[in-house]
């Protein structure tokens, strides 16, 4: 082995390195940039309270009295049927259910936050009582109610956001480092059709494969679908239509792989922590809250929750398909306008 030769190499292949300004800014920029980000937006301060239910009737107030005495508790009173549904969509974390004397608590248990909240009501239990007893507790099992339930729709919304960013993106930024596009660009073919015809492509696939993440959720955990299903195919595809539009205006003008990988990867990553796929959204505030409610996975995710754990049709998700198919075309236009086939 020759050193002068390996030698050769490596300054050949540090000097590319440095001649791609998106390999530099990926390497070095972006994650300085994402720790400026993150450390702004999860600034040490006190935890927030945890929401927690109290179901109207017998001694409603009074229990939620005792319970908002702890202030790591954020206690509202709801109708049973309101309680529930707030459970299912992680909105709240507990459900508390009188008599005072011997309330029961009621949560799914694999929800990372349900042993907390749990812990601080018997906390606020045992200080509000002299006669106090442990409350009874009842481990949510009912399919619709369950962590698992919550999950499942939000996976399938991920996996619709993955498959409209790489599978859209990367191919196309891969067709132009391998100079097809210029090719094509010589054929009587618009760049309006071409386009359209990679969303098409993409949306043949996008009800087979949430259809199997569903049918694998109902087959092994009993997840419920409630819904229309229609509704659902037609929502899958506009969910499927906008995550692909993003993937095509983020693919119209990177020259190389590595870069439309960053900028992909730069808008999944807030989509994972804000979209609302592993844990409720609905409890984020201030700036932070407005940017989730503004996530098109959050609208997915929140969409497909409707349509599987409650009797919902096209009626009931309208808004979040608008949301959604509006989405889509602007970013379609978008790209239209900044595309290019070298």
């Amino acid at each position: 082995m020759s050193l002068a030769r390996v030698l050769a190499v490596a300054r050949t292949a540090f000097s590319e390195f440095w001649r791609a300004p998106e390999a530099v800014f990926w390497t070095y920029g972006f994650p300085l940039l994402m720790t400026v980000v993150l450390g702004f937006a999860f600034q040490p301060s006190d935890p927030a309270p945890v929401p927690v239910a109290v179901v109207s009737g017998e001694d409603a107030s009074q229990l939620s009295l005792v319970l908002g005495k702890n202030p790591r508790l954020q206690v509202e009173i709801l109708e049973l049927a309101e309680a529930d549904a707030a459970l299912a969509r992680g909105r709240v974390s507990l459900v508390v259910r009188g008599p005072l004397g011997e309330p029961s608590l009621r949560s799914d248990p694999v929800r990372p936050e349900a042993e907390l909240a749990r812990l601080h009501a018997e906390r606020a239990l045992r200080d509000g009582s002299d006669a106090w007893e442990l409350p009874r507790f009842e481990p949510e099992t009912r399919p619709g109610a369950r962590y698992v339930d919550f999950l499942i729709p939000g996976l399938i919304g991920l996996n619709l956001l993955g498959a409209g960013m790489w599978g859209i993106g990367f191919k196309l930024v891969e067709y132009r480092a391998q100079l097809l596009l210029r090719r094509l660009f010589a054929t009587p073919l618009s760049r309006g059709e071409f386009l359209a015809g990679f969303l098409l492509s993409r949306l043949v696939l996008a009800i087979p494969e949430s259809a199997l993440i569903a049918l694998f959720g109902i087959m092994f955990w009993d997840v419920p679908f409630r819904g229309s299903i229609a509704a659902t195919c037609v929502f899958v595809l506009c969910a499927s239509l906008a995550f692909s539009g993003l993937g095509i205006l983020l693919a119209s003008r990177p020259r190389t792989i590595e870069g439309v990988a960053g900028l992909i990867n730069a808008f999944l990553l807030p989509m994972w922590l804000l979209g609302g796929v592993f844990f409720s959204n609905d409890r984020m505030d201030g700036l932070l809250g407005f940017a989730a409610s503004m996530v098109p996975l959050t609208w997915c995710s929140d969409g497909l929750r409707d349509l599987m754990l409650e009797p919902a049709g096209f009626a009931d998700v309208a808004g979040p398909m608008l949301w959604l198919i509006g989405f889509a075309l602007a970013c379609y236009f978008a790209a239209l306008r900044v595309f290019r086939w070298t």
